[in-house]
């Protein structure tokens, strides 16, 4: 319940932070794979990974304990997301429920504040470029699992009225 409510205060405090670039830093990808990248592909950078589906969306999770954000992680992942045509669009990178304060703050000091709260359960920044980044807490047993996402909102898939079914 603390930690609930902690998480509520801090999301609703305002402080000044110095704005990174998401778009020049993640616009060839993350983790060595590029956006637009198949499975396969990703496999070739990390062969650790495990295919999963989940609600029919295919995700590649690998295991990754390395800092990100300059938090230490341990026992923790990286997951690969793949749109409907199989190309690489989202990653997430998985923290533990301890780091919500210090992931918060570093985002909000690398990347500036985050877009106004409203009733979704993600806190969002604001797009830049074709990169979104937002940050959400899924239930992990007594606790929540911050999940970073970043994701390639440019990625274009060429189609025809015809192909999709609408002609």
């Amino acid at each position: 319940m603390y930690k609930g409510m902690l998480i509520a205060l801090l999301m609703l405090a305002h402080s000044s932070a110095f704005a990174g670039k998401m778009s020049e830093l993640f616009a060839d990808g993350a983790f060595g794979v590029k956006w637009g990248a198949d499975i396969k592909q990703v496999r070739e950078v990390h062969p650790e990974g495990e295919i999963k589906e989940y609600v029919g969306i295919l995700n590649y999770v690998v295991p990754h304990s390395k800092p990100v954000l300059k938090i230490n992680r341990r026992d923790s992942e990286v997951t690969f997301t793949f749109d409907s045509t199989g190309k690489l669009h989202a990653i997430g990178i998985s923290f533990e429920g301890g780091d919500v304060v210090e992931l918060f703050s570093s985002l909000k000091t690398y990347f500036g504040e985050n877009k106004p709260l409203s009733n979704s359960p993600r806190i969002e920044w604001e797009k830049d470029g074709s990169i979104k980044m937002y940050l959400l807490s899924m239930p992990s047993g007594f606790s929540v699992k911050p999940i970073l996402t970043i994701e390639n909102v440019a990625i274009k898939n060429d189609a025809s009225k015809d192909e999709l079914g609408f002609n």
